[in-house]
């Protein structure tokens, strides 16, 4: 994924979160373009989808090393651990904000922006990088 180097070459410190959720953002829009419509599928398909998500992140070299900046240390994370337990929690909140913000069927919203960052905790990532995540999805649709 030569686009994942050149968006994230030269981040600073104080960028990091940021420019992790746009690019975590990005990779999702791009690998779930051209998946099936997930909102006709059921759990087991959704889950088997983001797995593969999650693992092809993980096997990119360049997108975790910029992407670990972002992640809690391993003795802080609560319900995942592990890089890729971390980045499918994550993609998976990620996408019950996207399905609670952008579907009309769904009458009572369970995300404001608060919730969401205190997700963070739980996926194992910084509330910064949950806080520009919620704005990339709050901006437009995955």
């Amino acid at each position: 994924m030569d686009w994942i180097l050149g968006m994230v070459g030269g981040v600073s410190s104080t960028a990091d979160d940021k420019s992790n959720g746009n690019l975590f953002v990005s990779a999702m829009r791009s690998f779930f373009a051209n998946a099936i419509k997930m909102s006709q599928l059921e759990a087991d398909p959704v889950q088997r989808v983001i797995e593969a998500f999650a693992e092809a992140l993980v096997a990119d070299a360049a997108f975790l090393s910029c992407f670990e900046a972002s992640m809690l240390p391993e003795k802080e994370r609560q319900t995942y651990r592990k890089p890729d337990e971390v980045l499918f929690g994550l993609a998976y909140t990620t996408l019950m904000l996207n399905t609670d913000m952008h579907n009309k069927q769904v009458a009572s919203k369970m995300w404001d922006s608060k919730k969401f960052v205190g997700a963070g905790k739980g996926c194992g990532v910084t509330g910064g990088l949950m806080a520009q995540i919620y704005k990339n999805v709050q901006s437009e649709e995955i």
